[in-house]
């Protein structure tokens, strides 16, 4: 009964996060000044991430199992990154909308990310990865986890660490201004 209710109350918190826009624009234009954008920095903060996260579910919350491990959550990373650019492109007041259709999304995306100052790293995301990977990682590894709450809270703190340090990063490499 407990489970269904934490089900339930996660999936009302991110129907109230995606609903409220992410983005405002005040007729201003964004440079970035930095060669490296946010996305060229993907590759490492993936890499990081997913053995950061495989280990300590692994390890720390004796999951003790890497064949299941690994695609679970390589599944829930997959999710958690794409949903938020998914967000932006459809976002109705973002840039891409001045773009013809018929470019593709990753094109439409990736200029999105070009001309709007979009670090992929931000509280929003900080809280939407932890609404989408604390169920999935969860639901798919609690049979196997010796304790379930060493599990949830593995998946959390792995998770704030991974983002703060692609935060870190992106902040450090990509600078921009108005």
């Amino acid at each position: 009964m407990k489970s269904n209710k934490a089900i339930i109350s996660i999936i009302l918190a991110s129907a109230i996060i995606i609903t409220f826009p992410i983005t405002a624009y005040a007729n201003s234009s964004w440079c970035w000044l930095s060669q490296t954008r946010p996305y060229d920095l993907l590759p490492v903060a993936i890499i990081v991430s997913l053995l950061l996260e495989i280990l300590s579910i692994n390890h720390i919350a004796k999951v003790k199992d890497l064949k299941k491990v690994i695609p679970v959550v390589m599944l829930a990373n997959l999710v958690s990154f794409l949903l938020p650019y998914v967000w932006l492109s459809i976002d109705p007041m973002n840039v891409y909308a001045m773009f013809p259709d018929d470019e593709g999304l990753f094109r439409i995306i990736g200029r999105s990310v070009e001309h709007t100052p979009v670090f992929t790293i931000s509280i929003f995301y900080l809280v939407l990865t932890i609404l989408i990977e604390v169920p999935i990682v969860f639901l798919f590894l609690r049979k196997i986890a010796i304790n379930k709450k060493a599990l949830i809270l593995t998946i959390i703190i792995a998770n704030v660490i991974t983002t703060a340090f692609t935060f870190v990063v992106e902040h450090i490499f990509c600078y921009g201004a108005w």
